[in-house]
């Protein structure tokens, strides 16, 4: 008895090696994912790092991803986008097969991202309390400390006169009507609207998001 511990681990350690290594085998190419997430006007696709295998909170299931960089045609020939995102496939068995893709951010060619100068010249012209909504202007107690592109802006074209992006403001805000206030870091997603490209912009809309207690 003392000689079947030892062999049962032994086999267990085996069976898991020929699994991973299974597992590993069939995990998508290069050219399949380029397959699975090209279309007609896809130029090229590039890959930032290896895939992995990760629990997805959200869907509640495990999925392989890989992140890529791919540059699309436009209806302007002059023009593409370069889009940052991510392939998830679902694992079925040893299978995997194409599930989604996961988009982090676009942009134009030639067509610049807006800067944090741009963030304060816009600030200037629309005014803070259209940048935080009324709502949350009408709660921020003293001055607003600091707004600016957020670390991860997440920059995404719709169209070339339309950009969403993620600004972050810190501030000390109000939490009830006896006092009580919080320091917290406020994200918001600013979409841009314009008539033209190279146009100024001229409408913006503003949506709270993420919010931290500092």
């Amino acid at each position: 008895m003392k000689f079947v511990r030892p062999v049962i681990s032994v086999l267990a350690i085996l069976f898991a090696f020929a699994a991973f290594s299974a597992e590993a085998n069939a995990q998508p190419t290069d050219a399949q994912i380029k397959r699975d997430i090209s279309g007609p006007k896809t130029i090229s696709v590039t890959f930032r790092g290896p895939g992995k295998r990760e629990w997805s909170s959200t869907y509640s299931k495990y999925i392989w991803s890989r992140n890529f960089t791919a540059k699309v045609r436009t209806d302007d020939p002059k023009v593409n986008v370069i889009v940052t995102g991510t392939a998830s496939y679902d694992i079925v068995g040893s299978r995997y097969t194409f599930w989604r893709t996961f988009i982090t951010s676009n942009e134009y060619e030639g067509i610049p991202n807006p800067t944090n100068a741009d963030v304060n010249a816009l600030i200037e012209r629309f005014g803070l309390e259209k940048f935080m909504g009324n709502y949350r202007y009408n709660r921020v107690i003293g001055k607003v400390e600091s707004i600016g592109l957020s670390e991860t802006p997440n920059f995404v074209w719709h169209n070339p006169n339309s950009v969403s992006f993620n600004v972050t403001a810190v501030y000390r805000e109000r939490t009830n009507d006896v006092g009580g206030n919080e320091r917290i870091s406020q994200v918001y997603e600013i979409r841009l609207y314009r008539t033209a490209v190279g146009a100024e912009w001229n409408n913006m809309i503003s949506t709270a998001r993420d919010r931290k207690v500092l």
